[in-house]
């Protein structure tokens, strides 16, 4: 049997704006949020196996499960049945968990894309987005990635023109931050933390300076880890805001120059933290 392999790259992302817009009475918040892909990546090795050989999943991180937990094997079980045969994946992860940066969404809308190309399944774009919003509500977003507007839940997407690529400095400690207390602490907030998704929208494809100054999450209001404070102050002494991605734990901090980025990743670095790299917009 010949060996058929397809290897995808996953790009994780940021959120440019974040604002909490509202609670709906099943209790969910609404919001309002520009996504972002960018140049850090996790990558997805899909290798067909025998037709009636059980799915495997591997992965580099041994914290990471590697079995019906996983988003990846949730994509192949909608795709090849609830007990997938026929394929062994390896997961390469590179995107942090717990960073708000979606790396598990974007995994899991890669397996989504892999499987069905891989199988030749007749899935058609919109029957694959259908499947995407069943797993999970980022999903859909990483299956084109880019540029958009995401409103609602999350499930309302407006795909805008790519913004012109930008360099990023992305931070990330040892400590993870639970969504929902990070809500729970937002709902708490006597006066709600200033939008930011429509100064974002007005100065996507203007200068970088403008656009990273006008970037802003709610969460930042409320996230106060030991890690992250120390971040944003490396980042600040650097001539560089700091700015959470999702509901954190990674931080951002766009830059004018390479050189700056270089001098902002070895300063994150040098404080010992574990994920500091310099990126681009994609």
């Amino acid at each position: 049997m010949m060996t058929e392999t397809l290897v995808l790259q996953a790009p994780a992302k940021i959120n440019l704006s974040l604002d909490i817009t509202g609670k709906r009475t099943d209790g969910y918040h609404t919001l309002r949020s520009v996504f972002q892909t960018v140049g850090i990546f996790d990558t997805l090795t899909i290798t067909k196996t025998e037709p009636d050989m059980p799915l495997t999943l591997t992965c580099n991180v041994p914290d990471v499960p590697a079995d019906a937990r996983n988003l990846v094997w949730k994509a192949a079980a909608k795709l090849l049945g609830d007990q997938p045969c026929g394929a062994a994946i390896h997961l390469e992860k590179r995107i942090p968990s717990q960073a708000g940066m979606g790396g598990g969404s974007s995994d899991c809308a890669a397996a989504l894309k892999g499987i069905r190309k891989l199988f030749g399944l007749p899935v058609n774009d919109a029957e694959l987005k259908e499947i995407a919003v069943s797993l999970g509500a980022d999903v859909p977003f990483f299956l084109t990635g880019g540029t958009v507007l995401c409103e609602g839940i999350g499930e309302i997407m407006t795909p805008l023109k790519p913004m012109p690529e930008r360099l990023l400095v992305i931070a990330k400690g040892t400590e993870g931050v639970s969504t929902p207390e990070g809500y729970r602490r937002l709902d708490q907030l006597a006066v709600q933390p200033a939008p930011a998704t429509d100064g974002v929208l007005e100065a996507l494809y203007g200068d970088a300076q403008t656009l990273f100054a006008a970037c802003g999450n709610a969460f930042d209001a409320v996230t106060d880890l030991a890690e992250v404070r120390q971040i944003r102050a490396i980042m600040r002494e650097n001539g560089v805001k700091p700015v959470l991605s999702g509901s954190g734990a990674a931080v951002f901090g766009g830059c004018g120059n390479p050189e700056q980025a270089e001098q902002l990743r070895d300063a994150l670095r040098s404080a010992g933290l574990p994920f500091a790299e310099i990126c681009k917009t994609v």
